[in-house]
């Protein structure tokens, strides 16, 4: 963008100009808030008509797919409230892929661009190729989904800020506030799980050390996790969902410096660190991930950039109410409790499984002619994925679901319920235990209990993981971060621009920022003036 406005000033104008100036850039640069918003799922109006297809599609899912096209409305009308410095948006910006839910997400940014609101965004597993339907009474009809090699058209207005961008993937750096560089990191892969090349990766981290040579605050955005935000997270709540390389990449992007990443994909509001734990270097990392809109409780975060870029502070906040549904915090709870067991087969087979396993080591390793008696019980257990699913809905599916509200929830230990529902996990274990081994071990009392206690053993870490909210990295640290607001040092402050004393001299070319400074570099963007003319960088 050029020029904004043009001023020209006599001495006397040119002095009144910069006290208003110093005025309005104090308010402008004290402090910069960046609005993130994560998997908004945006499913176009123009695709929906009212019937059984789109009713079967909503029974199975956790996300209010219905609002989502209002809820993103709501939230670019809140940005446009609140006029915060940039707009961040980690992935899943449509429900899959449907172009013309990609062309509702343009319509609403390019209302944010037009008001001068900047908006950064990168590729989830639901943005590019999926199967993409339109619901139209009671058909499921194919539509147009958005290709690889149209992303970037479509997001022009992201890549044309742009100052490189990777060759191997969607990823790209760019300088949208003065001191700052965002890394949009882009690991989509073809089975639609996260991954990131070892080119794309080392694209990245030369990015970060070109930041960091410039003292910038890097705030990075990838749509998978790198981070655990809860011990082996995929166990209990299916809450897992990292790159398949998340260690290596989180051990690269902590030594080149790179300390905030903002992602979301797993719809649930938490916030990790991870530090060095050889003590190598003191490095860390902050994930700052984001829940959905569309599902409970409906969030999206606002961070605060100091004007010295070393410090950024983290709020949550909430959509409350939209048309039609004025209680959205009650109704999106309510939605929740009788959807989230869609994801209870999945996790029934998995559960039912590891425990099946732990019980065959225990029996056969400590009890006298265990292979036997193991090979004795076996034929009474579960056969099928049907039989497995039933058992453990039956004694777990409640807990499993209360579990999973609470974590979405967040700050899990101010809860006054989360222990007892950890309780109850682990007695409903050991009624499911019973059930399957009472007929075959009833004379062997010892026994099953043995069997209870080693399965909860091996469930223990994951569940009290999530409901203290605290994942254990190491031996020597644990890491318990609100998941909610904070404040936190991430950067070396930001040297001070160098300057020099504005005159009364002529138009010259000289750049100067809102402060009436001789700008000698102006590479950041920003606001500036030239010659008597303010313009936009």
């Amino acid at each position: 963008m050029e020029l904004l406005f043009p001023i020209k000033c006599d001495f006397f104008e040119k002095v009144v100009l910069w006290m208003f100036l110093v005025v309005f850039s104090s308010m402008t640069f004290a402090q910069e808030r960046v609005m993130v918003i994560a998997d908004p799922h945006v499913l176009a109006s123009s695709l929906v008509e009212e019937g059984v297809a789109m009713d079967k599609m909503m029974a199975g899912q956790r996300k209010m797919l219905d609002l989502s096209e209002v809820a993103f409305t709501a939230l670019v009308d809140t940005a446009l409230l609140h006029k915060p410095a940039l707009v961040l948006i980690p992935g899943d910006l449509t429900k899959d892929s449907e172009v013309a839910s990609h062309d509702v997400v343009m319509e609403q940014l390019s209302r944010l661009q037009s008001a001068g609101i900047n908006t950064l965004v990168i590729p989830g597993n639901h943005d590019i190729g999926g199967k993409a339907f339109a619901y139209r009474g009671g058909e499921s009809v194919p539509v147009e989904s958005l290709s690889d090699s149209e992303w970037e058209s479509k997001y022009a207005m992201v890549y044309e800020q742009a100052l490189a961008k990777d060759p191997n993937s969607h990823s790209y750096v760019a300088e949208p506030l003065r001191g700052v560089t965002v890394l949009g990191i882009d690991a989509s892969h073809d089975d639609g799980e996260g991954y990131l090349s070892d080119e794309t990766l080392a694209w990245v981290l030369a990015q970060a050390d070109e930041a960091n040579a410039k003292g910038n605050m890097i705030l990075a955005m990838c749509h998978w996790q790198v981070l655990e935000h809860v011990d082996d997270g995929g166990m209990i709540t299916d809450i897992s969902a990292r790159l398949q390389n998340a260690d290596a990449v989180r051990d690269q992007l902590m030594a080149h410096g790179v300390r905030t990443l903002l992602t979301g994909h797993v719809h649930v509001n938490s916030i990790s660190t991870y530090r060095d734990t050889l003590q190598i270097s003191g490095d860390s990392i902050m994930e700052i991930s984001t829940g959905s809109p569309i599902t409970y409780p409906c969030p999206y975060r606002w961070l605060t950039l100091s004007q010295d870029r070393s410090i950024v502070t983290v709020e949550t906040d909430y959509l409350t109410a939209l048309p039609g549904h004025a209680g959205l915090t009650d109704y999106s709870r309510e939605w929740m409790s009788e959807h989230a067991h869609v994801m209870v087969p999945a996790l029934s087979v998995r559960l039912y499984d590891k425990a099946l396993g732990v019980i065959e080591g225990y029996i056969v390793n400590n009890v006298p002619m265990g292979s036997m008696i193991f090979q004795m019980l076996k034929m009474s257990l579960p056969q099928t994925d049907e039989e497995k699913t039933k058992l453990v809905e039956k004694h777990l599916a409640t807990t499993i679901v209360e579990l999973y509200l609470l974590h979405s929830e967040a700050n899990e230990p101010e809860h006054a319920h989360a222990d007892s529902l950890a309780q109850a996990l682990y007695n409903g274990v050991g009624n499911m235990i019973h059930e399957v081994t009472d007929a075959t071990l009833q004379k062997y009392g010892s026994i099953q209990e043995a069997m209870i206690d080693v399965v909860v053993k091996v469930m223990k870490p994951s569940v009290q993981s999530l409901v203290e909210d605290r994942t254990h990295w190491a031996s020597q640290y644990s890491d318990l971060t609100d998941d909610l607001t904070g404040q936190w040092f991430i950067n070396e402050p930001l040297p001070e621009t160098p300057v020099e004393n504005v005159t009364d001299s002529e138009e010259d070319g000289a750049i100067y920022d809102l402060l009436g400074r001789r700008v000698t570099e102006s590479h950041y963007r920003g606001v500036y003036i030239q010659n008597g003319k303010k313009f936009i960088k």
